[in-house]
């Protein structure tokens, strides 16, 4: 439900420009998702958890702001959403995001704090540092990391042995573990 994909342009209003039902009011904009969330969680294992993606800002005049993204988590929690994935941006060409370090987590610790609801964020957390400093300051209950992952597909064994957890190898990596670059 974020960056533009099929159910974030009904949410958005500078690409939902409907004025039946479906359009207008946030209420009526998330009308469509809502019901797509109700029909995955009829068929969806009630023990496993739904995490739903939004974009909390659209990064342009007119489009979806923090304030909107609180009342969408609340809406989808309600509808039977476990856990809230708050990114931002992705939906129009003529958007102008500010970049930073960790610079969704603010709309992720808004989201969670506003709405008490289970937040993820993203956007920019490259250390080990950031992670355990927006899970320890209750910014939020996950971290999702991409880019750091594809710099270093090892970075969650790494996180965890820089926090001394002594990490076995899985037996299947066992022939090539004394040639890694950390000895681990």
């Amino acid at each position: 439900m974020a960056h533009g994909y099929l159910l974030a342009t009904f949410i958005s209003p500078l690409t939902n420009t409907r004025t039946d039902e479906y359009g207008g009011s946030l209420e009526n904009r998330l009308r469509f998702p809502l019901e797509v969330l109700a029909a995955v969680r009829r068929v969806w294992p009630i023990d496993k958890p739904i995490s739903v993606r939004i974009s909390a800002h659209d990064w342009a005049p007119g489009g979806t702001t923090p304030s909107d993204a609180v009342e969408m988590a609340r809406a989808l929690c309600a509808g039977g959403a476990d856990i809230i994935d708050v990114s931002s941006g992705q939906t129009v060409s003529f958007e102008r995001p500010v970049y930073g370090r960790l610079f969704q987590t603010p709309f992720s610790d808004r989201v969670r704090l506003e709405a008490g609801v289970p937040t993820m964020t993203v956007g920019n957390i490259s250390s080990y540092a950031d992670v355990n400093s927006i899970l320890l300051s209750g910014r939020a209950d996950l971290c999702v990391l991409a880019r750091a992952h594809l710099f270093d597909p090892y970075w969650t064994r790494h996180a965890a042995q820089a926090q001394g957890w002594k990490m076995d190898w899985p037996p299947q990596y066992a022939a090539v573990a004394r040639y890694s670059p950390r000895n681990d």
